[in-house]
């Protein structure tokens, strides 16, 4: 049996003069947007905060135009851009609310109670936010590294994210690095009779060997051991000069050389991080510090979308929990904190021998 029915937010709700959020989820991607339908369908008031411009998360900043075809569901696959759209249309039906442009900056914590539940604020760039939980889905590696030597130029040629097709069909385009990324961008362009160049810093691409083997099949140039040193107008194209000595003149240059770390917006909010940077959780995907919760690529080593939701939806359905039942009624949560707490005592006793 379903552990509740759909309640529908009303429509009256006056969402700018709320004194406080049921819950504010930090991203708009996979799994922040599935937490957000999951905490709206249980009439709790749901505010999301996006980095971006636009919702969607990686599947749209990276795959926009890509057909994803491990998605259950979509036995034809579906494009990056069509799911993140679908996805927001149906949160914003279900009346989520969404902030965008706007980066998370801290959590502090208040005397204000509701219920007895300490309420937090959120704050970001632009501004803060009372709520009750907080649910963080902002995705482990954050902004995309960018290139200096072309950012230099200010062109609207210079993408970050894969560009629209009209973008590049057709046309000569750079591709600026080597990982799975970078060809798969390589052999878009190819399948839209596009003409490519792949700048690869490194001796030889990281990438799937079968993805380079696609894009030299296809016609395109993989240039391995090379960087650019230089880059000027050249009418309407954009002329790279590698330090190999080569030139290189093309209509678009497309950057996919990885992602900046969110560690450091982590350290700052004062939760426990893991080795790796990503954020230490408990069974209930709730952090250290008791009421935010985390989900999708900020903890977990499975990178799927399909994951992201699923972990979404979990983290959602335990932050209703709290709101309408405190945890520390709940026996079995206080059980499994226990275990986790005598675990976690064991390990550390183990490290220091």
């Amino acid at each position: 049996m379903a552990d509740f029915k759909v309640l529908h937010l009303q429509p009256t709700v006056d969402f700018d003069r709320l004194p406080y959020w049921d819950v504010v989820i930090v991203g708009a991607g996979p799994g922040g947007l599935a937490a957000s339908l999951t905490t709206a369908h249980r009439a709790l008031t749901t505010l999301v905060i996006e980095a971006k411009d636009k919702p969607g998360g990686q599947p749209q900043f990276l795959y926009a135009d890509k057909r994803i075809v491990d998605i259950p569901g979509f036995p034809d696959g579906i494009t990056g851009d069509e799911l993140s759209q679908r996805t927001f249309r149906q949160a914003v039906d279900a009346l989520v609310q969404f902030r965008f442009s706007e980066e998370l900056t801290a959590i502090d914590e208040t005397e204000e109670t509701v219920d007895d539940d300490r309420l937090k604020r959120v704050v970001t760039s632009n501004g803060s936010y009372l709520c009750r939980k907080v649910i963080i889905a902002c995705g482990l590696l954050h902004y995309p590294r960018r290139l200096a030597v072309l950012d230099a130029l200010e062109s609207k040629n210079v993408h970050y994210k894969i560009p629209k097709i009209g973008d590049y069909e057709g046309r000569r385009v750079a591709v600026v690095g080597g990982g799975d990324s970078a060809l798969d961008a390589a052999i878009m362009v190819l399948s839209r009779g596009g003409d490519v160049d792949v700048i690869v810093r490194e001796d030889t691409p990281i990438g799937k060997a079968d993805s380079v083997a696609h894009v030299i099949e296809a016609g395109g140039r993989i240039h391995t051991s090379t960087e650019i040193a230089a880059a000027e107008f050249a009418g309407e194209d954009i002329a790279l000069s590698l330090n190999s000595g080569e030139r290189i003149e093309c209509a678009t240059a497309i950057v996919q050389i990885g992602f900046l770390s969110s560690r450091e917006t982590f350290e700052r909010l004062g939760v426990r991080l893991n080795d790796d940077g990503s954020i230490a959780i408990d069974p209930y995907f709730e952090t250290s510090r008791p009421g935010i919760f985390a989900v999708g690529d900020v903890h977990g080593d499975i990178k799927l979308i399909a994951v992201a939701w699923a972990e979404g939806i979990q983290a959602a359905i335990h932050a209703f929990k709290e709101i309408t039942s405190p945890y520390w009624l709940n026996e079995k949560r206080l059980r499994d904190n226990k275990m986790m707490l005598i675990a976690e005592k064991i390990t550390s006793a183990a490290r220091r021998k």
